[in-house]
């Protein structure tokens, strides 16, 4: 944006009038100021606001306060005799769009005449800025350096380069925002993918660990469910062996010894004479192992126990110091035998070892201990 001294000069290019200043003042320099700036601006030189202002270089800093003299050479006249022959000298911040604007055409008919590859310009270039001016096809190369360009000032080489340089620096500042603008649309857009992605991530391990909440809940319940079943398993036949012991105490009374003073070994083998073992058998020919000691305790003892092993366990009364005709279980309750004496008993084992007389340690597991009745 150029500044409003105090001192202007108006060029009236389209018209090829000049002007001139007709007086000096002084301008306090801002950010973004240049000598060559200002003397373009007041219509004057670099060199002699140089001179008027006692500067030995081209170096100027916000807040210095520069006399600015309005008593200049005659704006040259071959700028606009440049404007009406269909070209134009790029001046500071000037860009392709604004300078189509001025001369109504557009920036890409523009970049056609001139050969031009992208919208990068810099300031002191000529361009060709109508139809007419612009070579044929054949001969369209990328503008050069204007060496015709008439020269805003006398001043050394050297202030050329300078004023050059520091030209080109503010046309690459100006230009930049352009880029800058597009590398934080693709840095936005990475930064906007990453967030999605996280997020993605985020609610993906939300609902693996939901998951495996309920899996844990799940698999917890059903442990809970076994764990009550098998207490109302145990409930139950502790229950239903309660109720045997409780019928056989009631009928023990009605019940009378078929055996008078028999001896406990004798009743044992007698009971198991002639038996076959057959699971859940229970006849004069066929018995499992609670089956027999059942019959073998109503023959010798007259009393009637329980029919299952773990039944007949919990009727019992444990004893450490067991005599024949005493029950040995083995296993947790899961089978039983006929004690009689001598670390010997009778039982009913299985099909292959049938019902008969062996070593109470022949029978494979623990012995949970002796019962008397």
């Amino acid at each position: 944006m150029k500044k409003t001294l105090l001192s202007v000069a108006t060029v009236t290019a389209l018209t090829g009038v000049a002007s001139h200043n007709i007086s000096a003042a002084d301008y306090t320099v801002e950010q973004g100021d240049t000598l060559w700036g200002l003397a373009n601006e007041s219509g004057t030189t670099v060199s002699n606001l140089k001179e008027v202002n006692g500067l030995s270089n081209d170096l100027i800093f916000p807040g210095d306060v520069i006399e600015v003299d309005g008593e200049t050479e005659e704006a040259p006249a071959e700028e606009a005799e440049q404007e009406n022959d269909g070209t134009y000298v790029i001046e500071p911040g000037d860009t392709l769009f604004e300078i189509g604007q001025k001369f109504g055409v557009s920036h890409n008919q523009i970049m056609e005449w001139n050969n031009l590859s992208s919208d990068l310009i810099f300031a002191g270039k000529t361009l060709i800025v109508s139809e007419a001016a612009a070579p044929s096809a054949s001969a369209v190369e990328e503008a050069p350096a204007v060496e015709e360009a008439p020269a805003v000032e006398e001043a050394p080489q050297a202030e050329e380069e300078t004023q050059e340089s520091s030209t080109v620096q503010a046309a690459e500042v100006e230009e930049a925002p352009a880029v800058v603008e597009e590398d934080n649309s693709a840095d936005e857009q990475a930064a906007a993918e990453q967030r999605a992605a996280e997020q993605q991530a985020a609610e993906q391990r939300a609902a693996e660990q939901q998951a495996a909440e309920q899996r844990a809940a799940e698999e917890a319940a059903a442990q809970r469910a076994a764990e009550q079943e098998r207490v109302e398993q145990r409930e139950a036949e502790q229950a239903a062996a309660e109720q045997e012991r409780e019928e056989a105490q009631a009928a023990a009374p009605q019940q009378t010894s078929s055996v008078s003073g028999g001896n406990a070994v004798a009743v044992a083998q007698s009971v198991a004479a002639g038996k076959s073992y057959v699971y859940g058998g229970n006849s004069a020919s066929a018995v499992d192992c609670s089956a027999l000691s059942q019959q073998f305790m109503k023959a010798y003892k007259g009393k009637t126990i329980p029919r299952t092993a773990a039944a007949q366990k919990a009727a019992g009364t444990p004893t450490s110091n067991p005599q024949a005709g005493d029950l040995v279980f083995f296993n947790g309750g899961s089978h039983v035998g006929i004690y009689i004496g001598n670390g010997q008993m009778i039982d009913a084992l299985n099909p292959s070892e049938g019902v008969g007389q062996r070593s109470v340690s022949y029978v494979s597991g623990s012995v949970d201990g002796y019962y008397t009745y």
